[in-house]
């Protein structure tokens, strides 16, 4: 029996943390363990974000390697940890570096080298061997390293820190909106909310860790955070086409990724930087661009069915005075905003998911020393609150779907969700929302994009007394699938597509009133 970590206790400190990512939910489990009385803080559901809208990978380190091997020992360390700590949300499916002939051969040698310094386990790959494996890689292959590269699932692992979370007696408000943060008359913090319970909240520190919106947080409280926000597209091929993940051996860059998580592939990213965290629209040049970007790796990826496309924004920060032309490092950054007028104030950015633990560590260590709090991180020790010891089996569902007699009822024929896993995230889960159904278990993932589990799920949640516009929620879940669906719409996808539309439009009868200008397909 693995052992609980023992909090350190802190008799009356109190902690908000604004932001229910990856890097929120950790800081807060990190002061909960502390000893902190802690209140989180998100204005949508966990990983509802960036913690969502990337490759879905627990990295090994190797791909910064050659970059910042420091960072990359950093990652390897975190990847061993999480795995051990989560293993239901994570799928160890390993990874290759491959150089193709234009990939040059000093990158190679200095990346084998690097990983051994950062301690990555790395192996070169028979190109005998990696064919066999991986018959989609294009045959100008000229050398390949495995390294133990995994994927993970995001909101597995958040609802699995949300649920340590509450057992701590920790205080989670998602869907309420900060709308101020100020200095109270005694001293302490006090943060504005809007929502179901909204009023005043008090705290003696703030830890802003909002990813892409934390700008605009801690400008609630008149202080500046400099961020390079940076929009990566990804798009979404029907199979899983190959088996681990497949990286270009060369300096990190764009459209150079393909990622084998659930039942499909991922290959991404484009970069553009952009000024507003909520700019997630694929843009028609950036599916061209990845495909352009795939070819060379996967010659018939143009032939793979595509689900769909979406982006997520990568918030990095600026050191100061960095030049204009330099690429904006992946550490994460904490501030302190003493130096700027506001003590107890604190923002957490940078960094990846991957890492997201040892952030936590840093800027609860800076919380304990301003406060002459000493209580040691525990976040590293081994706990006894995983429900599930296996690693996380993408297939599982299905594979017991088809051998069980009589067959479940499901919910989701695509990822086989039964109608018992739907009532219980409804009913002890206490999930009243689509969309956060949709993160939980894969609802919508699949071939259909949710046209025929939708509406039985919003039956569901209408039976049970949920207090939701069932139209308005079904129009937005699919507006929201359309919206991502569109951007790949040619060949069969399209027919398919079209049928999705019929369904809703013709035979639901729904609309998507203001929506219909800019997500229908119809003219």
């Amino acid at each position: 029996m693995l052992s609980e970590p023992r909090a350190h206790f802190s008799p009356g400190r109190r902690a908000i943390v604004i932001g229910a990512g990856a890097t929120g939910c950790g800081t807060a489990r990190d002061l909960m363990l502390r000893g902190f009385q802690v209140t989180l803080v998100d204005q949508g559901d966990f990983a509802a974000g960036t913690s969502s809208r990337f490759h879905g990978m627990l990295q090994s380190g190797a791909r910064y390697a050659v970059s910042d091997v420091n960072y990359a020992a950093e990652c390897m360390r975190e990847r061993r940890l999480i795995a051990g700590m989560v293993p239901a949300a994570v799928e160890p499916v390993g990874g290759l570096f491959v150089s193709l002939e234009e990939d040059p051969d000093e990158y190679a040698e200095r990346f084998e080298a690097n990983c051994r310094t950062a301690e990555i386990d790395i192996s070169e790959v028979s190109l005998g061997d990696l064919f066999r494996a991986e018959p989609y890689l294009s045959r100008s292959t000229k050398r390949a390293f495995a390294i133990p590269d995994a994927t993970i699932n995001p909101w597995r692992l958040l609802t699995w820190i949300g649920g340590e979370l509450r057992r701590g007696g920790a205080r989670i408000l998602l869907r309420h909106q900060v709308t101020a943060i100020r200095k109270s008359m005694n001293g302490t913090i006090e943060v504005s909310l809007e929502g179901v319970e909204a009023g005043n909240i008090g705290a003696d520190v703030l830890v802003v860790a909002g990813g892409s919106w934390s700008k605009q947080i801690s400008a609630l409280a008149g202080q500046h955070v400099d961020l390079e926000l940076t929009k990566g597209s990804i798009v979404v091929l029907a199979h899983r086409i190959v088996h681990r993940v497949i990286n270009r051996c060369r300096y990190p860059s764009s459209h150079d990724i393909i990622v084998p998580t659930g039942t499909t592939s991922l290959f991404g990213t484009t970069s553009q930087i952009v000024s507003d965290p909520n700019t997630t629209v694929v843009r028609p040049e950036e599916i061209q661009e990845l495909l352009e970007g795939a070819t060379p790796m996967i010659p018939s990826v143009r032939e793979v069915g595509f689900l769909r496309a979406w982006a997520g924004v990568r918030p990095l920060v600026k050191p100061p005075n960095w030049p204009p032309n330099k690429a904006v490092p992946r550490r994460h950054v904490v501030i302190n905003h003493a130096a700027t007028g506001f003590p107890g104030m604190f923002t957490v950015c940078g960094g990846s998911l991957t890492t997201h633990r040892s952030m936590a560590e840093d800027v609860a260590n800076q919380v304990c020393s301003y406060l002459g709090v000493n209580a040691p991180c525990l976040t590293s020790e081994a706990t006894s609150g995983i429900e599930a010891r296996r690693y996380w089996q993408p297939a599982s569902a299905l594979s017991t779907s088809e051998s069980t007699l009589p067959r479940p009822r499901n919910v989701c024929e695509c990822e086989a969700v039964s109608f018992s896993a739907v009532d219980e995230e409804i009913g002890e889960g206490g999930i009243t929302r689509l969309h956060d159904l949709r993160r939980r278990l894969r609802i919508g993932f699949g071939p259909c994009q949710g046209t025929f589990c939708g509406p039985r799920v919003i039956e569901l949640l209408v039976k049970a007394g949920a207090d939701i516009d069932p139209r308005a929620e079904l129009c937005d879940f699919w507006s929201e699938r359309l919206k991502g669906m569109a951007s790949v719409a040619w060949g069969k996808q399209a027919r398919q597509i079209l049928l999705h539309e019929f369904t809703h439009r013709r035979i639901l009868g729904y609309s998507q009133d203001a929506s219909d200008s800019n997500e229908s397909l119809h003219p």
